[in-house]
């Protein structure tokens, strides 16, 4: 994990609030309020009090942080800034199928990871082989996706296992709205089939790199797909 909290909340605010300038969720002048924040010495004091208190107001800006911990699949930890704005109306339950290799340390690593950072937008996870009753296992895999309101699926160790890319294609079929996590091992990553090229994909190589990603796409993609 990064050792200076300050510079790790202050380029977190920036990044993100240019990010969301960029795609006009934010205003011009509503960036440069977050920006001047970032680099203020109050900045300083709420990142110590975040490491210590885990969540802290900032009236300045009207939110609050959430410091999290997420997981790398080498058991590593990195931190995540969850941001909080008061909201006046209830968030329907929504429901993300999770495509993955099964290996314990991909399912526990990436399961918590995006449990963190869904929790805030009230969407609960699903994934084949939830119900162990099942017996039927493509039918229930269908049935689990027809279901969701959208998928995330992750080709990380999928070399020789179409599984993850078969789950995306019934996903693709059936008109279920997903992002595609691409792992990137160096220079060769996971082999993309072209009839889901089209699909919202995330190239990365370590989680670390890719959940500020996710984060930061979410909104997006949620008023693109979701009333």
């Amino acid at each position: 994990m990064p050792r200076d909290i300050e510079s790790f909340v202050r380029s977190y605010l920036l990044t993100l609030s240019e990010s969301e300038f960029i795609r006009s969720s934010i205003t011009s002048r509503e960036y440069e309020r977050v920006a001047a924040f970032a680099r203020s010495d109050a900045c300083r004091e709420i990142a110590r009090r975040l490491l210590k208190e885990r969540e802290v107001a900032v009236s300045s800006l009207g939110m609050s942080l959430r410091l999290k911990e997420l997981r790398e699949v080498s058991g590593s930890r990195f931190w995540h800034i969850e941001l909080m704005v008061a909201r006046n109306r209830r968030r329907k339950r929504r429901v993300c199928f999770v495509g993955h290799r099964f290996q314990t340390a991909i399912s526990n690593a990436l399961r918590w990871n995006l449990a963190q950072v869904l929790e805030p937008y009230g969407i609960e996870l699903d994934w084949s082989g939830k119900d162990p009753a099942s017996v039927q296992i493509l039918e229930d895999i269908v049935r689990r996706i027809k279901a969701a309101d959208f998928c995330v699926f992750d080709t990380r160790a999928t070399d020789g296992k179409p599984n993850v890319y078969i789950e995306a294609g019934i996903a693709y079929a059936v008109n279920t709205p997903f992002i595609l996590f691409e792992f990137m091992d160096g220079e060769r990553g996971a082999s993309m089939p072209s009839d889901l090229a089209h699909a919202v994909t995330l190239r990365y190589s370590t989680y670390e790199e890719l959940f500020p990603a996710f984060y930061a796409a979410l909104p997006e993609f949620a008023a693109r797909n979701f009333s």
